[in-house]
């Protein structure tokens, strides 16, 4: 596509300097004052502005190809040498992975090699299952929460915040963290995912495949990459 558009600025460019090789040799042998006036008033300005466009465009078309470029190699590179690593749940672990699988973006020994760990990984991803059962009736102070009285969710609550921390401790900031799932974590755990680089909160199935896609595709260089 780039050796295209160079090919049509070479040819803006070359159908303007053969204007004014026109324009200049019909004034030279002509006694017609007004061959002049129309060269001087008409083409002589028209090739400049040919000249100029095309001289423009190779220009604008080196510097776009130039970020297309290294925008592709991100991209390209992040779907095929970026690793992930699981922890927690094995049922919510098997749905990301079909899920991934369907999508069939990411090589499947990047997402399935068991060797994969937390310092190795690129990403990784927590997964939480809720174990503990909502209560009927609506915290006023939580309208989205149905478990904040009982002890079963504090005690769940507690454990995946110590989970989220200690996974979150083996990270450097250049590893992304995504913490997928379907209970409800309080304010102070949410803050801790919220204020680090590079982390998600997914409560939802259908999203965290387009996150992992995001994520690989903008996380910076690392290892010498």
């Amino acid at each position: 596509m780039k050796y295209k558009n160079y090919l049509v600025s070479a040819s803006i460019f070359s159908f303007a300097l053969l204007i004014v090789l026109w324009a200049f040799n019909c004034v030279n042998i002509s006694e017609d004052r007004r061959w002049t006036d129309l060269t001087q008033t008409f083409l002589y300005p028209l090739s400049c502005t040919l000249i100029g466009s095309a001289i423009l465009s190779c220009a604008a078309i080196a510097i776009s190809n130039n970020i297309l470029d290294r925008y592709n190699d991100r991209i390209g590179y992040g779907l095929t040498n970026r690793k992930i690593y699981f922890e927690g749940d094995s049922d919510s672990i098997k749905t990301i992975r079909d899920a991934l699988q369907i999508s069939d973006l990411i090589k499947r020994e990047n997402y399935m090699d068991p060797s994969i760990t937390a310092i190795t990984a690129d990403i990784a991803i927590l997964c939480i299952k809720k174990t503990y059962k909502e209560q009927s009736k609506i915290d006023p102070k939580d309208p989205c929460c149905r478990a904040t009285d009982t002890k079963e969710y504090r005690t769940w609550k507690t454990e995946a915040a110590d989970s989220i921390t200690s996974l979150k401790d083996r990270l450097t900031d250049q590893q992304a963290l995504i913490v997928y799932t379907d209970g409800w974590l309080d304010g102070k755990t949410k803050a801790l995912i919220n204020n680090r680089p590079f982390s998600v909160l997914v409560n939802f199935s259908g999203r965290i495949v387009s996150d992992i896609h995001s994520l690989l595709t903008t996380l910076p260089p690392r290892n010498g990459d």
